[in-house]
């Protein structure tokens, strides 16, 4: 059984069963409800993101993450009609690549949603505030979400976000912005509990601007250093995870939705899969939580999200 603690809404207000956690994000038309725990496809082929869809969704999950650069959506499509499911009891979010004009942007949104098989997706975003080659600008990002907005109002999404965006994108867009940036998706894990406000992708200001933060690689795959499986296998989150009958990664996990931080772990595992989702039948005491934060390691290292890095001009 899902124990929801009261900070969390009802994710009734998303079609989700109830006691589902969720948490309250910024749509189009008023707050709605994201679930906190989800399912990643990140580096799926097709075959296997359908499987895990299905997989994932037999075990309770409600909430699938994919993207046109996954080159995976099809097979997510897929999945998602087997589930049978009704389209308003589950949640989807894609992103489109980032750096694009008016046209092509249009024509990825586009695409995806012909992936996809969907009439529309509950969460859209931009995955990274220029193209993966760091060209882009202020005025192109703006384009490229005011775009966005139009597509979203022809009902295409509920909600629109960016991903791997620091402070000073974020303020590209709220300049232009008539909808709510409803999502940052970013790195965060344990070990960058103490970073520098960058290095966190700006944390503390997205909440300030009422957009949710939320976690990818949240347990760090890969990892550089010599303990790359650190938050799956390490030595804190075993030993933490041995006093409420868990698992290491379970404990990663858990130190992030905690702090209400969304979170799409990965798996192809059937028995990973209901591990990762099974995050609300315990509770880490203030001192574990305290622990998990005060931890330095394991570095980050080329996996930052890097975003920081692109300027906020053109290239």
């Amino acid at each position: 059984m899902l124990r929801v603690t009261s900070s969390l809404i009802a994710a009734a207000a998303a079609g989700l069963p109830d006691g589902y956690p969720s948490v309250p994000m910024n749509g189009l038309n008023g707050t709605m409800a994201m679930p906190l725990v989800g399912l990643g496809t990140w580096q799926y082929k097709d075959d296997v993101a359908e499987q895990a869809t299905v997989d994932a969704f037999k075990i309770g999950y409600r909430h699938v993450d994919t993207a046109l650069g996954y080159r995976n959506q099809v097979g997510v499509g897929k999945g998602l009609k087997r589930v049978g499911l009704d389209r308003e009891q589950y949640f989807v979010t894609s992103k489109i690549p980032g750096g694009t004009d008016a046209a092509t942007t249009r024509a990825n949104l586009d695409q995806a949603m012909e992936q996809l098989q969907l009439d529309y997706v509950d969460l859209m975003l931009v995955h990274f505030p220029a193209t993966w080659g760091g060209q882009g600008g202020a005025a192109l990002r703006k384009e490229e979400w005011l775009t966005m907005e139009k597509w979203a109002k022809e009902g295409k999404a509920k909600a629109i976000g960016i991903s791997h965006y620091c402070k000073t994108h974020v303020d590209d867009i709220l300049s232009v912005a008539t909808v709510p940036i409803a999502l940052n998706q970013v790195m965060y894990h344990v070990g960058m509990g103490n970073s520098p406000d960058v290095a966190t992708d700006y944390k503390d200001y997205m909440k300030e601007k009422g957009i949710v933060y939320m976690s990818f690689s949240t347990l760090c795959g890969p990892c550089d250093g010599d303990e790359p499986m650190e938050l799956i296998t390490g030595d804190l989150v075993t030993e933490i995870g041995k006093a409420h009958n868990v698992t290491g990664a379970q404990v990663a996990l858990k130190w992030v939705v905690q702090q209400g931080i969304p979170v799409v772990p990965k798996s192809s595992n059937p028995k990973h899969l209901a591990q990762d989702f099974d995050l609300f039948s315990f509770t880490l005491s203030d001192a574990e939580m305290a622990r998990l934060t005060a931890a330095t390691t394991p570095a980050t290292g080329a996996d930052v999200s890097g975003d920081c890095g692109v300027e906020s001009v053109a290239v």
